[in-house]
């Protein structure tokens, strides 16, 4: 549990004024002893460190970077590379369709053909992440989309059909992106720092989309349409190569984590007890202005952001 202005500490059955140095918050530890022998240890961040963001480490010298910061700062590059790979083939299709003969038509169907895979992963994404893990199930999209981008130059030379099928698998790859995004940081990172890591998260998302925009024609007038394919997907196989040896499902299972921030982020957390029934019913959720101001800004950026 946390305290504030903590001033005391437990030393056996007597407690004695401790020196307050700043205004410091204290996550209070039972260290498992019995009896009036039991000892509390104190996980002490100054107030001001704890409410600007990321806790850094303690001490005069040079401070190692919290694991949980290269955590976040992987999966903001892979969301990167999410949207990234998406915009690719808003700029290539242009010079593709002057290729293959495409009508406006075709053009517009071959834009939105990842959407018949991704709507369907998107709603799987969730059930996967809760069973497999949000390192495991973003992994394999990850690699599965960087694949299908790396094809898709292929795909389109060989047969529509084909290009069809390779865009759609992208689209199912790239669904399981934000389910696991958001299950993986829920577990590395305590309840007062979840909004900025899903923040920093979501603004590399939309990076992507702006360095792709700048970076695609400039490759393409070097290396050719392919150019920015291959770019990116290999991009995506080598953070895959950091990603599988360095990250976990839970900071508990991770070796490269230390004491004290393992220690913070389980403080940090809120445990309630979960039961079948905890999911409010649908109508409940829907007689809610929040919901409704949600599913209002859902619409708008969609729509805006698909058109």
């Amino acid at each position: 549990m946390w305290k504030e202005n903590v001033s005391w500490q437990w030393e056996g059955p007597h407690r004695r004024p401790a020196p307050r140095i700043a205004i410091q918050r204290r996550a209070i530890v039972w260290d498992g002893s019995e009896g009036n022998d039991r000892r509390w240890r104190h996980v002490e961040c100054s107030a001001e460190k704890m409410e600007g963001g990321f806790v850094a480490g303690r001490g005069g010298g040079a401070e190692a970077m919290p694991e949980r910061v290269k955590v976040v700062a992987m999966v903001a590059f892979v969301m990167a590379l999410c949207n990234a790979d998406r915009v690719v083939m808003s700029v290539a299709v242009v010079p593709l369709a002057s290729v293959h003969g495409w009508s406006s038509s075709f053009l517009g169907i071959v834009q939105s053909s990842f959407l018949w895979g991704y709507f369907l992963s998107s709603l799987a994404g969730g059930v996967l992440t809760d069973k497999y893990g949000g390192k495991r199930v973003i992994a394999c999209g990850a690699a599965v989309w960087s694949l299908a981008t790396l094809l898709t130059p292929w795909a389109a030379n060989h047969s529509t059909g084909m290009l069809l099928a390779v865009r759609a698998l992208f689209g199912l790859a790239e669904g399981v992106a934000l389910p696991s995004m958001t299950t993986l940081l829920s577990r590395w990172f305590p309840c007062h720092e979840r909004a900025s890591a899903v923040g920093l998260s979501m603004a590399g998302f939309h990076l992507g989309n702006v360095v792709s925009l700048l970076a695609t024609p400039l490759v393409m007038s070097r290396t050719g349409v392919s150019g920015p394919f291959s770019l990116f997907g290999l991009l995506g196989l080598l953070w895959l190569s950091v990603w599988a040896f360095r990250i976990t499902n839970d900071p508990r299972d991770s070796h490269l984590i230390s004491v004290s921030e393992l220690r913070l982020i389980q403080a940090g957390k809120t445990v309630r007890p979960s039961s079948a029934s905890e999911f409010p019913p649908v109508k409940r959720l829907l007689s809610k202005l929040p919901t409704w101001a949600i599913i209002l800004a859902n619409v708008t950026n969609n729509w805006i952001s698909f058109l």
